[in-house]
């Protein structure tokens, strides 16, 4: 009788447990990653973080050359293949001004890729004075969109007589940029919750010392359009310092000693790499929808308790019930 009893005990006690094992669950919880570099970047500017100049330079197809952000493209996913992945969009444009890009911001064109971006990198301002600084020159046949001039047809006495009324038209030049670069910085932060990088102008005329006063003139004018985005950066975007990395060196990391003020592979390489140590210095993150550790829900510890009880009870009242029986038949 007693192994009867026994058995039904453990059936019971079984039954509990397999009732408690169907009232586990596993929540899905959002798991923050932390990484070095972005998952999803976007390049906005001009020609310079277009590639221009490079080898398989495309304007309709920005991601055929060995430009910083292919190079970043290809590096990051490699280095993302197995976490997040990795994408780049570029949407820079050869040509354009502080004041076009601000125009293409404001368009909403871009709303999108920057909702949807971890970090925007800018290239911008060169347009605004390096057009300007080749006005200076008869018959030089600048192109904004190229950045190419013919430095054996340039005039260098005409030239020389017209730094001085010039320098107003440079000054004016700087002014806009001031204000654009606030605009695009306020435009920019509304639309992104990304991280906002701005690169310095590196001065590709210091290769030109033929002509010191050209010299002279464009490291005044692009050291102040430096500093206007080092003063605006504060709080709004971090500063890639592209300048000081190229100075002393345009003929090896510019396309100038071929009359092309763009960066070749070497500048890109180098600005790749100055890009890259600022997102690592910055760090980003990326979120999965993960399960967590299994545990036992409120019903199953109901279920639980009430199996507990079940046993107890299978247990106890037999034995009570045969021990009033043994009394009986003592009397």
């Amino acid at each position: 009788m007693f192994k009867r009893i026994i058995s039904a005990a453990c059936a019971v006690v079984s039954s509990v447990t397999l009732t408690a094992c169907s009232l586990t669950a596993r929540d899905l919880q959002t798991v923050t990653h932390r990484i070095e570099i972005p998952p999803k970047m976007l390049f906005l500017g001009d020609s310079i973080a277009a590639g221009y100049g490079l080898e398989g330079y495309n304007k309709d197809d920005l991601y055929s050359c060995r430009s910083y952000a292919n190079i970043l493209a290809d590096k990051y996913e490699k280095e993302l293949a197995d976490e997040c992945g990795h994408k780049m969009v570029n949407r820079a444009k050869s040509g354009d001004t502080s004041a076009e890009l601000l125009e293409l911001i404001n368009s909403g064109e871009l709303d999108s890729d920057l909702a949807d971006s971890d970090a925007v990198i800018i290239s911008i301002g060169g347009n605004d004075l390096l057009g300007i600084l080749f006005d200076l020159f008869n018959k030089v046949g600048y192109s904004p969109e190229s950045g190419a001039f013919n430095y054996k047809n340039i005039d260098i006495f005409g030239a020389a007589d017209t730094f001085t009324s010039m320098d107003s038209q440079a000054n004016d030049a700087l002014a806009g940029f001031e204000v654009n670069m606030k605009h695009i910085a306020e435009a920019i932060s509304s639309r992104t919750d990304g991280t906002v990088y701005v690169q310095t102008l590196y001065d590709p005329l210091e290769y030109i010392t033929q002509i010191p006063k050209l010299a002279d003139f464009s490291a005044e004018k692009i050291g102040r359009l430096n500093d206007i985005i080092r003063e605006h950066s504060a709080g709004n975007y971090v500063v890639v310092d592209v300048a000081s990395k190229f100075a002393g060196q345009a003929e090896v990391v510019t396309n100038i000693k071929d009359f092309d003020i763009h960066p070749n592979y070497l500048g890109h390489q180098l600005i790749a790499d100055e890009i890259d140590n600022a997102f690592r210095e910055t760090g980003f993150t990326y979120t999965t929808e993960e399960y967590g550790d299994e545990y036992i829900t409120r019903e199953g510890y109901i279920a639980i308790i009430g199996g507990i009880i079940l046993a107890v009870t299978a247990l106890t009242v037999p034995v009570i019930l045969v021990g009033r029986a043994v009394g009986k038949k003592r009397k």
